[in-house]
């Protein structure tokens, strides 16, 4: 079987499911020139079983979700200050993943390796080495290692796992066949998309041009430095020591991820994204009016209504964070749900060029996008730029407007 046959319904997403669940080791797991994690196969190794398929989100045919209104919303917020200060919005990830180990789950999750500069899923046994979750990796994964213990060692023991979409899908549908889904609690997130490992490792190199530094022992995607909501802020640590901070307005590697052209292909028109069927509880920022003038941080935690693990779940932390319902109309439409992106093929293949270029730096690759948009991008861009310098009451006024 050959799982790079383009004659799919989809991309690959990336998950790495289908090594994890190879009984032959057939197949690798590796990043392509692009900077996404791709599978590789061994033919010799392959015996044509067909299970890395059976579990692919490129074969699937993913029917409409049309129970948005029937899922409960919630606005949240840890109680602890020490949680929310720590952790990316609410804290709510946090604060579930505390809830599942001390009832005996073991925890998938995603750490920062600060001496491979990758995201890594890990499995945490104990609430210490669950720690390392906190706060949201702007970059892919590399999951297989976990996935392939969950796949080996741990179909019989409590598990919950947290991910994107695309990983929870994956997980779901193996569990489901060997039918061990109901040992396990599925958690995901509101995703925008993942970008290319290229634009991380391209963004490291500025940065460490600026601290004199190749390695930190803290990496935040999303730091509170200009508090919560203030758009998004990349933040360096060694020894304690801040080392970088971001710039409130054009960072080089969110300008790049939010141009939305270098994103993974399944990214573009992702269909998991847009249904909750695999997951018990998915959670991300609060985005839209309801929360504007809030600097500390509120979650968005969305509980599958056919879910009765991710209610009674939801049901336990009540008592450690402050929460209110909301509809989906408050909520769903600021996410990325239904979403799909437009893509500039010629300038995509042109910024993953440079970014492949070691002659040229991330700031030529910027340069490179904001020269092939109109005038009026760039105006608007720069008014946009010129709010975001304001104090937070007169910028969370304009968010109200727009």
């Amino acid at each position: 079987m050959n799982i790079h046959d383009k004659d799919t319904l989809h991309e690959c997403t990336s998950c790495q499911m289908c090594a994890a669940v190879c009984p032959k080791q057939a197949i690798d797991i590796h990043l392509n020139q692009d900077g996404f994690y791709r599978p590789v196969i061994d033919g010799e190794k392959c015996v044509d079983c067909g299970i890395c398929k059976s579990v692919c989100y490129k074969y699937a045919n993913i029917p409409e979700y049309k129970d948005v209104d029937k899922l409960l919303n919630y606005a949240a917020s840890a109680k602890s200050d020490e949680v929310v200060s720590g952790t990316t919005s609410g804290g709510l990830g946090d604060i579930l993943c505390e809830q599942l180990v001390n009832e005996g789950y073991l925890c998938v999750g995603v750490t920062y390796n600060t001496e491979k500069n990758i995201a890594v899923d890990t499995v945490a046994k104990t609430r210490e080495e669950s720690i390392s979750f906190r706060g949201s990796k702007y970059i892919q994964s590399y999951t297989y290692d976990a996935f392939k213990s969950i796949v080996d060692n741990h179909l019989n023991d409590k598990v919950a796992v947290f991910g994107t979409p695309c990983h929870i899908f994956a997980i779901d549908k193996y569990l489901k066949k060997r039918k061990k889904r109901d040992n396990f609690v599925l958690i995901d997130i509101y995703c925008h998309g993942c970008p290319s490992m290229n634009v991380w490792k391209r963004y490291l190199e500025y940065v460490n041009g600026k601290t004199h530094e190749k390695s930190y022992d803290y990496v935040s995607f999303r730091s509170k430095a200009y508090g919560w909501g203030s758009y998004y802020v990349a933040q360096m640590k060694k020894g304690g020591k801040t080392l970088f901070t971001s710039p409130k307005i054009n960072d080089k590697f969110y300008t790049l991820f939010f141009s939305d052209l270098l994103l993974n292909e399944s990214c573009y028109d992702c269909k998991l994204r847009s249904t909750m069927d695999s997951t018990d509880i998915r959670i991300g920022d609060f985005w839209g009016k309801a929360y504007l003038k809030n600097t500390r941080g509120v979650s968005l935690v969305t509980v599958n209504h056919a879910s009765e693990k991710g209610k009674a779940l939801f049901d336990k932390v009540k008592n450690k964070i402050t929460y209110k319902q909301h509809p989906a109309t408050d909520c769903i439409s600021f996410q990325s749900w239904g979403l799909k992106y437009d893509i500039e093929s010629e300038l995509r293949k042109k910024l993953f060029d440079s970014l492949a270029d070691s002659r040229q730096t991330i700031e030529d690759t910027v340069r490179i996008l904001w020269q092939s948009r109109s005038l009026k991008a760039r105006l608007k861009q720069k008014a946009k730029n010129f709010i975001l310098l304001m104090p937070r009451p007169v910028v969370a006024f304009f968010k109200g407007l727009v």
